[in-house]
């Protein structure tokens, strides 16, 4: 599927809009409720506050350097803990996923985080995620002692073989965005089986 600058950039603000929404109704819904109650802060509204800032908070500066422009480089422990606190946002307590990135040089700041966004979409429940860079590619595995989603992994195929994905598309963004990112010219490649799925981009 072929994707002008204007689709690109529809997929990718309709993708981001979605991610944010969910805390940003939850802080209306809670300020909505503290004024209800005379402006008491109860504990748990406290908590329902708390983590949709933190929420926003990961979530935005994630997507900043994802997808914005003049993109920081940033050195390997800052990138970890960006995109850690991104997954944060998306894995359970009792279910994290785990980010492990090997040989990666803050050259590759933005790449990785497409590439965290991607494979998190794959998880119904926790696991790892491995992106580790050579002089030849960058492998990003997805790791799970669940079964990952066949869905997704259906839908990242049909994108690598330029099939058109018929619905929720902007979900997708991500994947798009890397391709366009790299150019024409830089391979990628997916294999996956139930609870591992694997690309390599070059």
């Amino acid at each position: 599927m072929d994707l002008s600058t204007t689709e690109l950039t529809e997929l990718v603000c309709t993708r981001l809009s979605h991610d944010l929404i969910g805390s940003i109704g939850a802080i209306s819904s809670s300020l909505e409720l503290i004024e209800d109650e005379n402006g008491q802060l109860d504990e748990d509204t406290k908590n329902i506050l708390q983590t949709g800032a933190d929420t926003l908070i990961a979530r935005q500066k994630f997507f900043r350097i994802a997808f914005g422009t003049d993109t920081q480089k940033l050195p390997l422990p800052e990138l970890e803990k960006l995109c850690n606190d991104y997954l944060k946002t998306i894995g359970s307590r009792a279910n994290p996923i785990v980010l492990n990135l090997q040989r990666v040089s803050k050259e590759l700041t933005k790449i990785v985080c497409i590439c965290v966004m991607i494979a998190a979409e794959l998880y119904i429940k926790g696991g790892e995620i491995v992106i580790s860079a050579s002089a030849d590619n960058i492998t990003v595995k997805a790791v799970s002692d669940f079964k990952l989603s066949a869905s997704k992994i259906s839908a990242y195929q049909k994108i690598l073989n330029n099939e058109n994905i018929e619905d929720n598309t902007s979900q997708f963004a991500q994947f798009y965005y890397l391709q366009a990112l790299l150019g024409s010219d830089v391979p990628l490649r997916l294999s996956a089986a139930e609870t591992e799925v694997e690309l390599i981009i070059g």
